[in-house]
């Protein structure tokens, strides 16, 4: 994995970056307005609001198979912090409530710790590609135009989130096409949406989200990641010469 690559793109992304005009008047229906408000409080807590960091009992074996290994991670982690800032300025502007925990936020951090950080790492990976269809969602359905805004600025940095886990899990000894992580990511993405929809599907579907609508975004990215992946692994097997850097792009 090329270290040096992901050290210079998280500095960079950190400059290149807009602030929603949190400012703007707000108008929304009341209904609309709690039903946003309800959903933004629970992911504001989960994308970066609870411990913003690798929490697996071996954390520190993955911080240290490369001696910039654990430099990547923090600012990986850094950009899931300032998501969880944009999600309270948007959670703010919505007049609504933070939450300190719930229960599938409890249970989602102990399976992360009994599994270890390769575990853990994979299942955040899966978390960011169902995310993707979440912030989509969100984008297109909240009537909000700094909102709208915010998920634009956190589809940017999922989408390079993705590809750095790409590179990570593509440098690794194993048939990405056979292999058993790429059923693990797409048995993962349908629990993962599964759940997202179950605690929040009655929120989205106030908003004009539906269920096939989530479903769509998220086959789209799972199959969209794996098959990136494979070629990703079958250029590294050929020992191609490594692309040179551009910023990932959010669009489908």
């Amino acid at each position: 994995m090329n270290y040096a690559h992901w050290i210079r793109h998280f500095e960079l992304n950190r400059v290149h970056r807009t602030e929603p005009d949190w400012g703007v008047p707000f108008r929304m229906e009341e209904e609309r307005r709690v039903a946003l408000a309800k959903t933004l409080a629970e992911y504001q807590l989960g994308d970066g609001g609870g411990e913003c960091r690798l929490i697996g009992f071996d954390a520190e074996s993955a911080r240290a198979v490369h001696p910039d290994a654990g430099k990547v991670i923090d600012l990986w982690f850094r950009e899931e912090a300032e998501h969880s800032r944009l999600l309270g300025c948007a959670l703010r502007r919505v007049r609504g409530e933070f939450l300190k925990t719930t229960f599938g936020f409890r249970w989602f951090n102990r399976i992360r710790r009994w599994f270890g950080a390769e575990f853990e790492m994979l299942v955040l990976l899966v978390v960011e590609i169902v995310s993707t269809g979440y912030y989509r969602l969100i984008q297109r359905h909240s009537g909000d135009a700094p909102i709208a805004a915010m998920c634009g600025l956190i589809l940017r940095d999922e989408a390079g989130h993705i590809v750095f886990h790409r590179d990570r899990l593509g440098g690794k000894r194993s048939d990405w096409s056979k292999g058993w992580r790429a059923m693990a990511i797409r048995l993962l993405g349908v629990g993962c949406m599964s759940f997202l929809w179950l605690t929040h599907g009655r929120w989205l579907r106030v908003l004009g989200g539906s269920l096939d609508e989530l479903r769509s975004e998220v086959r789209h990215e799972t199959k969209k990641f794996i098959e990136a992946l494979s070629t990703f692994r079958a250029k590294e097997m050929q020992k191609a010469p490594e692309p040179s850097y551009t910023h990932p792009s959010t669009t489908r």
